[in-house]
């Protein structure tokens, strides 16, 4: 099918100045291209996860008064209720937003309950799978969940508009992959991550113009060559064999890339870059935070909507003065030591929400908005996304119990939306309280390697294309030695074995 150029009234314009065409609209088309166009629609993964956690339940989450259906699953009853959002735009102290409207909270779930088996302190890319990140003992590596489908010919059956296979932003640590992602038995390491809203416009966005002849592969040029390297040199060790083969893997890649044609036009890059925002200081400064990430937002709707990349993961982690400050607020205390690890202290846990709150405001329900208003085949662009939302522990800092999700996005149709989740077992209690400044109790509920699982089958894959153990979810699974850790065999074989299976509530 051919498109027609874009008018100057089908765009979006975003805070730095850079225009997103919108996708071409079917209700304008005749009736055969209609039916030709919502074929084989994609799907789109975005991953947010911010830093510590700390958040008390009650400032999280919904009102218990919400769950009003249960059902009985792995033992115990699961319970949820419909998402309801009051006239200040909220749903809890830190889900409030003005832009939340009634028709953007039918699109989100919220989801309690969901918690890892084991002591993890400190990681990053524990929250995409990836349990061997961990500043605790030292585990098994495993690629994380956003790059298996960058690299999964399930998720990308056409690779003819993608610059990207993914989009790793902010702080860095959160997605890991083989240093070859085509062979398995490469070592696994952490990925570059771009803060630069410029820079990453670049990278999903060139101007198509007239169009050219394909390029001769760069790796045609240099095959017989590496052939002769890699296999005559008796001198060439495992370890330089394997940085060779990675090589040219990364070679094959900029080739792919470099003949992609990108049928999106009228699109103006940004004017205004969001490392520009450092100079004169970035630090305790919230409406510097607030463009900071709304200017990469832009650049993610430019992508998704030219088709340019489906993976995104965006990691709110430390600022760069090693988390002396935070993101979204403007106290003079440390934020790590003072904030975060006292969060349970009243005043702290007030500095906290108020950050939380910030970050889903002015972050995460931002880029649903702006998704949400460009139009689709099925819908609107957020309609054929998971985008979630998740910190890094639970109500208590270092422990991933009670990890909050927050999704928006339906997958394509996948996924039920407008849920309040709780998947807690309240006869399982994991910390008890007692000697918290709060008395917050948690309680043992279902794993997130089942959340994962159930995000993989969303975008399209089935258990067998990620489950690491037959029925296990997304991810390893680990368990707790320590008797003093809150999760210390709470989890029973009911719950483990329902780990393969999609979460209670969400399938459509």
């Amino acid at each position: 099918m051919t498109k027609g150029k874009l008018s100057r009234r089908q765009v979006l314009r975003g805070l730095g100045g850079v225009a997103v065409a919108l996708p071409f609209l079917p209700s304008l088309l005749d009736s055969k291209a209609a039916e030709a166009a919502t074929m084989g629609q994609p799907r789109r993964f975005l991953a947010l996860r911010s830093e510590h956690g700390g958040v008390l339940g009650s400032n999280m989450y919904p009102a218990d008064a919400t769950l009003t259906d249960g059902v009985n699953y792995a033992g115990y009853t699961v319970r949820r209720g419909d998402l309801a959002v009051d006239g200040s735009g909220a749903l809890s102290p830190v889900l409030t937003a003005s832009a939340l409207t009634p028709g953007l909270a039918a699109k989100m779930n919220v989801l309690r309950g969901l918690d890892l088996g084991f002591y993890i302190a400190h990681h990053r890319g524990g929250s995409l799978g990836n349990y061997g990140d961990s500043t605790d003992n030292e585990r098994e590596l495993k690629p994380t969940c956003d790059q298996l489908l960058a690299w999964s010919p399930k998720f990308y059956s056409d690779l003819s508009t993608i610059l990207m296979r993914s989009m790793v932003i902010g702080d860095g640590g959160m997605s890991w992959n083989h240093t070859n992602p085509q062979d398995v038995n490469s070592p696994i390491e952490k990925l570059h991550a771009e803060n630069s809203s410029k820079e990453l416009f670049k990278q999903i966005y060139n101007d198509p113009g007239p169009q050219q002849e394909k390029r001769k592969p760069i790796i045609d040029r240099v095959m017989e060559d590496y052939k002769r390297l890699r296999n005559s040199n008796r001198r060439l060790s495992a370890l330089d064999k394997q940085r060779l083969d990675d090589h040219i893997a990364r070679l094959d890649e900029i080739d792919r890339r470099l003949n992609v044609q990108v049928s999106c036009n009228d699109i103006t890059p940004p004017t205004k870059g969001s490392l520009e925002l450092l100079q004169g200081g970035l630090y305790r400064d919230i409406v510097k935070h607030t463009e900071f990430w709304q200017l990469l937002n832009d650049v993610v709707v430019a992508a998704l909507s030219c088709d340019t990349s489906r993976v995104v993961t965006l990691c709110i982690g430390d600022l760069w003065d090693s988390g002396a400050s935070g993101w979204f607020s403007d106290t003079t205390l440390e934020w790590h030591q003072e904030v975060a690890h006292k969060s349970h202290q009243p005043d702290r846990q007030a500095l906290m929400v108020a950050a939380q709150q910030g970050i889903f405001e002015h972050v995460f329900l931002d880029l649903a908005a702006k998704l949400d208003a460009v139009q689709d085949v099925n819908g609107t662009l957020l309609d054929s996304c998971l985008m979630f939302w998740t910190q890094e522990s639970g109500s208590y800092t270092h422990d991933p119990i009670e990890l909050p999700v927050v999704t928006a996005g339906g997958a394509g149709g996948w996924l039920k939306t407008g849920n309040y989740a709780d998947y807690r077992n309240s006869a399982v209690t994991a910390h008890d309280g007692n000697g918290d400044p709060s008395s917050e109790k948690t309680h043992a509920g279902l794993l997130y390697n089942q959340w994962l699982g159930t995000a993989m089958q969303a975008m399209g894959l089935s258990p067998a294309d990620y489950e690491s153990i037959p029925g296990g979810g997304y991810g390893l699974q680990f368990w707790a030695t320590e008797t003093w850790y809150a999760g210390y065999k709470k989890y029973t074989q009911e719950v483990i074995d329902s780990a393969g299976d999609p979460l209670p509530f969400l399938k459509a």
